[in-house]
């Protein structure tokens, strides 16, 4: 597959092949590739006749619906900078965003207006209001907007308040000229460092790991075949493989804007989610649903799961289910960062190591390198894991120190340092252990968190657990534990519990502190929150 290209010309492409196939479905409604392209076309004419043009930024803070897939394509054809951004992004960290990426328009909810009106104190910024029943009849809009009062009561439309229906002229225009290495989009993230980044993909990037879609899955023909495009496009993972991945295979995206175990199942038994990719906490939300044992699951045909530190036992539970409904479908890991767009390796159905984050991506190379030189290592030693390849990032904006910093010369060729610890087996598969940030040195002897939760987890006494560094003025740093029980009424000691980790990895890994939550907390996309948890 052709992959230098726009994402809006490999969009393009390929939804000529399929023009009468369904292409979103969103709330039992959906479009076709035609009506898709047509949207998006007509989109762009719009921006183009507001004013937008090759090189400017436009912001986007949209969960997944209609409009946030043509605001993106739409973008793409004009040549524009797809700044994606979380909904819910507080009004001053909007500011910092909007301010380093150059960027004067925002795109919203119409919902969240009065979240972010007081950027309109900054004359040059324009808000353009997204109203998501737009492709729906009069009685669902009239729904949308009674239940909705309040938080539309406030809005009104002007100079700097705009409809994002208006946008929409009934007329194309021609392609913009964009050379496809050229930076397509904005997504922001911890860096390698941990430290926050504004990282800069390409639309070659991007396109080459969708390209990847039917080696991964093994599949040719996606007609009629439903991806759950529940991870939002401000996600690397979200945009690429739950968006863009589908739309150039012929798939269907079926929009969720918030994700609902309840929804999600009823979608599965209509035979309308097939696919299924997400983090630990969705697939452990859709085990502990009762309706998720049944026969009608038998319809998801593969699942795929990333983005945090993912329990065999979670593995283990979610493949005896699969068995269980009669479904071909296995929870297959992977292994990714923002940095080379998303996944670089992957289990797969045809070939996988439950115990790995599977073998590299075809033209995707990983190797790992000593901690404390440029050496590169042998297969079976622990080091940290590097990756090079046709989806690495352009850069992180205006960083030119952290960009030179995080990129290892080694053969002639870049290669993002990912900061992350692991090793390659003798059969090539990567293991991937922990991130280098991660890691307790404790009387000077490396702790590893994923160990200890990974070891715990075996226990079916225990629902969740993190284990982070706390000071110790005696040790330097200690583990602090926290977990979450399935049963507050069967649960293991304090004793047992610290036992447990001296016996099977080392006193060092004893932790200090162990504290009991309801839960885990979260970040916006699902990880568990180590963050929050450093603040308890």
């Amino acid at each position: 597959m052709k992959v230098d290209l726009t994402l809006y010309q490999m969009l393009k492409k390929n939804a000529a092949k399929h023009n009468a196939r369904n292409a979103l479905l969103f709330r039992g409604k959906y479009l076709t590739y035609e009506d898709l392209i047509t949207k998006i076309d007509y989109l762009a004419s719009g921006l183009n006749s507001y004013g937008l043009k090759k090189g400017d930024t436009i912001t986007f803070a949209l969960p997944n619906v209609f409009e946030a897939v043509f605001g993106f394509y739409a973008s793409s054809k004009l040549g524009l900078l797809c700044h994606m951004v979380h909904p819910i992004t507080p009004v001053k960290q909007m500011q910092k965003y909007m301010h380093s990426t150059n960027s004067k328009t925002l795109v919203i909810m119409d919902t969240f207006y009065d979240h972010y009106k007081d950027l309109l104190n900054e004359k040059n910024i324009t808000i353009f209001l997204v109203n998501p029943v737009t492709e729906f009849s009069l009685i669902m809009k009239l729904l949308y907007h009674l239940i909705n009062f309040k938080k539309l009561k406030n809005v009104k439309y002007n100079k700097q308040v705009k409809k994002f229906s208006d946008l929409y002229e009934k007329k194309s225009m021609n392609v913009t000229n964009i050379n496809p290495v050229s930076t397509a989009v904005y997504l922001h993230s911890g860096g390698t460092s941990g430290e926050p980044k504004t990282i800069e993909l390409s639309h070659s990037s991007i396109n080459y790991l969708a390209s990847l879609t039917e080696y991964i899955m093994g599949i040719s023909d996606f007609n009629k075949k439903h991806m759950l495009a529940v991870l939002p496009m401000f996600h690397g993972f979200g945009l690429c493989m739950g968006i863009h991945a589908m739309l150039i295979n012929g798939g269907v995206n079926t929009l969720m804007p918030k994700f609902s175990p309840d929804e999600t199942i009823k979608l599965i038994s209509r035979n309308r989610v097939n696919y299924i990719i997400g983090v630990p906490s969705l697939f452990e939300s859709l085990l502990k649903n009762p309706k998720f044992n049944s026969p009608k699951m038998k319809n998801i045909d593969q699942a795929f799961v990333g983005g945090d530190y993912v329990s065999m036992d979670l593995k283990k539970r979610f493949d005896k289910q699969m068995r269980k409904n009669d479904s071909p479908a296995r929870l297959l890991e992977g292994y990714g960062l923002t940095e080379v767009v998303t996944v670089c390796s992957v289990n797969t159905l045809k070939e996988h190591n439950q115990s790995s984050v599977g073998k590299p991506l075809p033209g995707i190379e990983i190797l790992i390198k000593d901690l404390t030189s440029d050496k590169i290592l042998q297969k079976e030693q622990d080091g940290e894991i590097i990756v090079t390849g046709p989806t690495v990032m352009n850069g992180y904006l205006n960083d030119e120190t952290t960009t030179k910093d995080t990129f290892f010369k080694f053969d002639e060729k870049n290669w993002v340092k990912t900061g992350d610890f692991g090793f390659i087996d003798s059969e090539g598969y990567l293991h991937y252990k922990q991130r280098l940030k991660r890691i307790i040195k404790v009387l000077g002897m490396p702790v590893l968190p994923a160990e200890i939760e990974s070891l715990l987890m075996d226990y079916d006494e225990v629902s969740e657990v993190s284990a982070i560094s706390i000071p110790d003025e005696e040790k330097g740093n200690v583990v602090k534990l926290f977990i979450v029980w399935n049963d507050k009424n069967k649960k293991l000691s304090d004793k047992q519990i610290r036992q447990i980790i001296k016996e099977n990895i080392s006193i060092y890994a004893m932790p200090k502190e162990i504290v009991e939550l309801e839960e885990l907390p979260k970040t916006t996309i699902g990880k568990t929150d180590v963050l929050a948890l450093e603040k308890l």
